[in-house]
């Protein structure tokens, strides 16, 4: 006899809760407003997110709607367990994140601890350029806030840790030419081109043998377009140095000094805005997640 697969024991008590509890209702389809939204994203804009306001309880209700939220947003790629393998992750290049493994790239926090609520809630609101991972800034706050708690409802190191202490807010400095040419040289120092290049086009001479801690091979982002995975500004760029994005080579330069970080995230600012001359094509996996989430098929 074939065994029945056993669901996580907090997906468990949360269909329980769901089958118990009727849950607001959450938007279903895709608004005009929100295609075009998405839409300017896969040309390659950033989406502006404000701080949210504060934290709802987290009661059965928001549970109840976290759960049907992802029903109805994450289950293709993300699947109904949490683990990355929904009926559509077999068509990404770059797969969905497994939040069963509590690793995650992009934090606020020091590197192997887990993300802030805000994290998380910033991640879904802006969309990872790079993927299929499409922006839901469009969806009520109250959905974000929910499918938040979903999220971390299938990593036990949420309840039984809690995040990380996110590192202190730097003063970001004027961005002169002055600091961009320091950057240069700090790129260089950091070891940067082994993996990006020396232009910021992915091609350095690491850059075929990079693997996720999965083992599944991963490419430097080429810097053409601006297409950062967590945001392009100067501020983001500093905050990925500083965080590195666990589950990847990339690793975490919180040892160097901060006015280095800033000089370097100048510098990239630099050769994205070099590499204009140079677009990327639509990015496939972009375009598939559209295609998942937004056109249905």
């Amino acid at each position: 006899m074939r065994a029945v697969p056993r669901l996580p024991v907090g997906t468990a008590l949360l269909l329980l809760l769901a089958s118990c509890v009727r849950p607001p209702p959450a938007t279903e389809g895709v608004p005009p407003e929100a295609a075009a939204l998405v839409a300017r994203w896969l040309s390659g804009a950033e989406v502006a997110v404000p701080s949210p306001g504060p934290k709802p309880p987290v009661d059965v209700r928001l549970r109840a709607l976290g759960a049907e939220v992802y029903r109805l947003r994450c289950t293709p790629c993300h699947g109904v367990n949490g683990n990355g393998r929904g009926p559509q992750a077999p068509r990404l290049s770059v797969p969905p994140r497994d939040f069963t493994s509590c690793v995650y790239e992009l934090r606020s926090t020091p590197t192997g601890t887990l993300p802030t609520d805000l994290d998380l809630y910033r991640s879904v609101s802006r969309g990872l350029h790079g993927t299929a991972m499409l922006p839901w800034a469009w969806l009520p706050e109250l959905e974000r806030r929910a499918v938040v708690e979903h999220v971390k409802s299938f990593c036990a190191r949420f309840a039984e840790e809690g995040p990380g202490e996110p590192f202190p807010e730097a003063a970001e400095p004027p961005e002169t030419s002055e600091l961009g040419l320091r950057g240069r040289d700090a790129y260089v120092r950091a070891g940067c081109p082994s993996c990006h290049g020396p232009r910021g086009d992915g091609d350095g001479p690491s850059a075929g043998t990079l693997r996720r801690d999965s083992g599944l091979p991963v490419r430097p982002r080429p810097f053409a377009g601006a297409r950062f995975l967590r945001g392009g500004s100067l501020g983001d760029l500093f905050l990925s140095l500083e965080t590195g994005l666990d589950g990847t080579p990339m690793p975490s330069y919180e040892t160097a000094s901060p006015e280095d970080l800033w000089a370097i995230a100048a510098h990239v600012r630099g050769l994205a805005g070099a590499a204009a001359l140079r677009p990327l094509p639509p990015d496939a996996d972009e375009e598939l997640g559209h295609r998942i989430d937004v056109l249905g098929r």
